[in-house]
């Protein structure tokens, strides 16, 4: 009698489920290699060690620039000095009429950008103050909107309430009585309506309602204008520019970059992003603004010798002096 062959089933099982593992540890890397996670994508330029703190002597100083056209020449103008082991960031907003000279010509920042370019308007700067800026930023109208709008709303603390008053023409009815019969008349009247512009008190603004703050003819002087727009980008980077991933950081940054009129690059991104990474996540309101004084002469702001000292002092500027020959 033939004997009965043992039944193997237990070996097929157990091949068909160490192929499968196979297969799909295959797959998954495959995978994750063309689709990487959020995850994966913020460790291409995230630092890892908690230990790491910046050098003391990495700081960066930009120009700021914005204007209503593309082509056009700025109205505003801005240093914005950061300082990563100070965990710091100042801006010193600048009137467009300040005087400045740069290889042997002498005009307002305005007049310096709308005849030699940004070059000039640096390089005045650095010869007025003694600040050198790495780089230079210019925003439009367009780009300044949609980068507040990518970041975040901004919250702002409009000091009085910002109205117009405007004379509009209504019709009115009245009852009137003539030989002694009632009768309807219609006339026209004219009565002054306030529009408010801006309400007084804390609210949020998105990037158009910004825009149109920061260029309302106020008639309130220079150094409202200027703390006007100090106060409002102090406090867009303050609230908005914490607890980023790599990921947000150069997505904001590629936006500046594609957006406006800059020279930063995205290879000066890479090597400064450790501390910008460093700050957004270990500073808390870095950030304050500081207001020029001087005055003016024949229609230009003339900085104040003692104002130029300030600057460099909060800024941490020293300025080597040439040896005499």
């Amino acid at each position: 009698m033939k004997a009965k062959r043992k039944s193997n089933w237990y070996i097929y099982v157990i091949t068909l489920i160490i192929s499968f593992a196979v297969l799909g540890f295959f797959v998954t890397r495959i995978w994750d290699s063309l689709f990487p996670t959020e995850k994966d994508a913020e460790n291409a330029y995230s630092v890892n060690n908690t230990d790491y703190r910046p050098s003391a002597d990495i700081k960066l100083t930009a120009l700021i620039m914005m204007s209503e056209m593309k082509a056009g020449t700025p109205d505003y103008y801005m240093i914005a000095n950061y300082r990563p082991r100070d965990e710091a960031i100042i801006f010193v907003p600048l009137p467009e009429n300040m005087k400045v000279s740069y290889n042997g010509n002498t005009g307002s920042l305005y007049e310096m950008y709308d005849n030699l370019g940004a070059e000039a308007v640096m390089g005045g700067i650095k010869e007025l103050t003694g600040v050198e800026c790495d780089f230079y930023v210019k925003f439009d109208r367009l780009s300044f909107i949609d980068f507040v709008d990518l970041t975040g709303e901004v919250y702002v603390n409009v000091p009085a309430e910002i109205s117009e008053t405007r004379t509009e023409t209504f019709l009115e009815t009245e009852i009137i009585e003539v030989d002694g019969e009632e009768q309807e008349v219609t006339k026209q009247i004219k009565k002054k309506v306030k529009d408010i512009i801006f309400p007084a008190g804390s609210q949020y603004f998105d990037g158009e309602t910004l825009y149109n703050y920061i260029n309302y003819p106020f008639g309130m002087g220079d150094d409202y204008e200027l703390a006007i727009v100090g106060s409002a980008v102090m406090n867009m980077v303050n609230r908005n520019f914490r607890d980023l991933s790599s990921t947000e950081l150069q997505g904001y940054t590629e936006k500046i970059i594609s957006s406006t009129d800059t020279d930063f690059m995205f290879s000066d991104y890479v090597e400064y992003q450790p501390v910008l990474q460093y700050t957004t996540e270990n500073s808390i309101n870095p950030c304050e603004y500081y207001i020029p004084y001087g005055e003016s002469d024949g229609g230009y702001f003339v900085l104040s010798p003692a104002c130029s000292e300030t600057i460099k002092e909060r800024l941490k500027i020293t300025v080597e002096e040439k040896e005499e020959d």
